[in-house]
């Protein structure tokens, strides 16, 4: 799932990469097959720690999230549906031919209070999903970046997700983990969000929603935004996903996401 903003209208939904579970295992149409320009994500990198997939049976949607506890995904409101019953976190960084092992049902998600996708800055467009069990060996939770002073125009961010990888005429790539880099266009887009500079050829797209920007820090990579929205030209054949994306920044919603952390690990 990825929201797109109209360059010629106002902002507007996008639908998501998806396809049809087959008994637990998801199989990913190969027509609708993560980042544009991206490189595949080894198991066990740095950026494959922590990046993981959401899948919603109930919706058919495709998103991405990062781990910041034992049993919390960070992701994007826009992300979870009306009910969070089919969800779906996976780990591994191909949703085709999906180890059952890896995947995890939610529990509970907490969509923030004050998501307002017809905003066109600051929609708070975050979520909160707790997951059954423990995350899977190997895995561990990003440190969220609570110094944003560090980030200024052109900054290098890290991105990941498991949307397209091409979104010009036939829209292919979703279900694999990619990465690429990226540089900031705005640091300052409203007063929660920050603007990420895109190529025809490298950005996020449709699949990527919720997942990471990430800051590499002293060699870790701290959790930097949650990917919300992007670019569209609303005219048949021209590429998606290719001047912009918009990111929610998480230093600004630090109080939300300890307080919301707590409810969903109370609930027994």
């Amino acid at each position: 799932m990825f929201k797109k903003l109209s360059l010629l209208m106002a902002t507007s939904a996008f639908l998501a990469a998806c396809s049809d579970p087959s008994s637990m295992q998801i199989q990913m149409n190969e027509q609708q097959q993560g980042v544009i320009g991206g490189d595949k994500v080894s198991a066990g990198s740095l950026v494959s720690r922590s990046t993981v997939g959401l899948y919603d049976a109930k919706t058919k949607s495709l998103c991405t999230g990062t781990l910041i506890s034992e049993q919390l995904v960070l992701t994007a409101a826009h992300c979870i549906g009306s009910t969070s019953d089919q969800l779906v976190v996976y780990f591994g960084t191909d949703f085709k031919g999906a180890d059952q092992n890896l995947m995890r049902p939610a529990m509970k998600a907490i969509v923030h209070s004050q998501y307002d996708p017809t905003r066109v800055e600051d929609t708070h467009d975050m979520a909160l999903v707790r997951f059954v069990g423990a995350a899977p060996q190997g895995f561990q939770p990003a440190p969220l970046l609570s110094d944003f002073s560090s980030v200024q125009k052109d900054t290098r961010i890290v991105v990941a997700g498991y949307g397209l990888n091409w979104a010009w005429g036939l829209k292919t790539g979703a279900g694999t983990l990619r990465t690429t880099s990226l540089k900031v266009k705005k640091p300052l887009y409203g007063s929660s969000e920050i603007m990420i500079d895109q190529s025809l050829r490298k950005g996020i797209c449709s699949g990527d929603s919720g997942g990471p920007a990430y800051l590499e820090v002293d060699g870790q990579l701290r959790l930097l935004g949650v990917a919300s929205r992007g670019d569209s030209i609303p005219i048949p054949l021209t590429p998606d996903c290719f001047i912009m994306s918009i990111f929610t920044r998480v230093d600004a919603f630090s109080d939300w996401i300890q307080t919301t952390s707590e409810q969903l690990m109370s609930i027994q």
